[in-house]
């Protein structure tokens, strides 16, 4: 056992105890996890107007789940029915999505594709088994209510491919954030969430033998992601490089924790970590629970804090069900799978877009004639873009989110690619959009967060 337990360890690049026989490495250039999982498939699909996203994750001969649902107050589907004890494979596939409630729409997409699927095969009298989770990633985080739907499931399943997973900011992590803990004080002034830093979906993956395990997570956390040293691992919303303090001098730090409202949750949770493991060693139910539950608590090392009344966490274990393998006990194997775990989340930060360098000198203020004008967001809010002999500024009117203060006059810093930078510690980009030479609306953060306006024609 000790010797099979050193083998794995081995073969593990990100636990560090040496050179790997087989080694499944983020691709840096594209950001995606490869693997050997061949009975599962992944799927993302997502809606650019949000932005928001579907992951599914589709085993098409079936797998035996369960669960471990923590926190406030959650947005599954179907966790109870894998509560039961049920030893059979009766799980098809599980679908993680952004949009908050609105957002288990993408679940039923999912199984209503694999109905059809099933229909084609000649089984029309097929009952899908779908397990769901979803991300509140709405909010002030973001201006538009576009969530994932039943066509965005349906998308994300044809989409599925085997032994190859996106990392960051994609599928259900599309628009993730976490550490809003630390970041939210109580004046809400936009500044004071320069710190909140986005993340995304990670993943993990590891073998002993022939036994597989799999770690998936989209991090959406109330606390801070934590790496193996205490280090906070991102503690800006828009680049990196500073250092950041510990998790523990976060914590001791009263001035950067916020007073939360401790009344009642009277609807979903706004921070969440929906997580999937996968394996495919044969375990009697009782072992598959306790699984979930090991894993699902260890994560407390690397989110800091974790499972809160704010956080409606949910882990999903499931196994394939393929491999006896008598030589991993059911607590190593949840050992094992609690490193995957970590990593996982470290592997969820998302890459940032390089920052646009500033102009040394202004071009001439009137160059700037053709930006001035009002842009609508959705919701109603209004940035008012406007010229004086400094160049340009810009005013909000309404709920300006995480991103502008009402009436606050913000300058525009011009960049060397024809971008802009707002004024304030978040340093949030801006661009103009335009077709045909004239302007037709403005964009924050243009990339993987971009949130649009229409300017309104006078």
């Amino acid at each position: 056992m000790k010797r099979m337990l050193l083998i794995f360890f081995l073969s593990l690049s990100f636990v560090g105890f040496g050179q790997p026989e087989k080694l499944y490495k983020t691709n840096e250039a594209d950001s995606i996890l490869n693997f050997n999982f061949p009975g599962m498939k992944i799927g993302i699909a997502e809606n650019e107007n949000g932005p928001t996203g579907t992951t599914v994750f589709y085993f098409p001969d079936g797998v035996m789940g369960a669960a471990d649902v923590r926190g406030g107050a959650t947005g599954t589907v179907n966790a109870s029915a894998v509560s039961r004890g049920y030893e059979s494979k009766m799980i098809d596939a599980v679908v993680f999505s952004g949009g908050s409630w609105y957002g288990l729409s993408a679940a039923t997409g999912v199984a209503n594709e694999i109905k059809d699927i099933k229909a084609k095969e000649g089984n029309v009298d097929y009952i899908a088994g779908i397990l769901g989770g979803i991300i509140y990633d709405v909010g002030v985080r973001r201006f538009t209510r576009e969530t994932p739907d039943d066509e965005l499931g349906r998308k994300a399943i044809n989409n599925a491919k085997t032994n190859v997973f996106p990392l960051g900011a994609r599928g259900a992590g599309r628009f993730a954030m976490q550490g809003y803990y630390f970041y939210d004080k109580k004046d809400g002034k936009a500044d004071d969430f320069s710190g909140w830093p986005h993340s995304g979906q990670g993943a993990a993956f590891g073998e002993i033998g022939e036994t597989k395990i799999a770690v998936f997570t989209v991090v959406n956390a109330l606390g801070t992601i934590v790496d193996r040293k205490g280090n906070v691992v991102r503690c800006h919303r828009n680049f990196i490089g500073e250092d950041c303090p510990t998790a523990a001098e976060m914590i001791r730090n009263a001035s950067a924790l916020k007073q939360l409202d401790a009344t009642q949750v009277n609807g979903p949770t706004n921070n969440t970590t929906l997580t999937l493991v996968v394996t495919n060693k044969k375990l009697p139910f009782w072992a598959l629970q306790r699984l979930a539950t090991q894993v699902h608590t260890s994560m407390g090392r690397a989110i800091q804090p974790f499972s809160t009344q704010f956080d409606g966490d949910v882990l999903y274990a499931v196994s394939t069900n393929e491999i006896e393998n008598r030589d991993i006990s059911p607590i190593d194997l949840a050992v094992v799978a609690s490193e995957l775990a970590w990593d996982a989340v470290l592997n969820s930060l998302p890459k940032l877009p390089n920052k646009p360098s500033v102009m040394a000198s202004n071009a001439l203020p009137k160059s700037y004639n053709h930006y001035k004008g009002e842009y609508e967001f959705y919701g109603g809010g209004i940035l008012l873009i406007d010229v004086d002999d400094r160049g340009l500024w810009a005013k909000f009117r309404g709920d300006g989110k995480i991103y502008f203060d009402e009436n606050r006059v913000y300058r525009l810093h011009p960049t060397t690619n024809g971008q802009f930078i707002i004024d304030a510690p978040a340093q949030d980009v801006i661009q103009f959009d335009s077709k045909s030479d004239e302007v037709y609306g403005v964009t924050i953060n243009p990339g993987a967060w971009a949130i649009k306006s229409q300017r309104i024609k006078k």
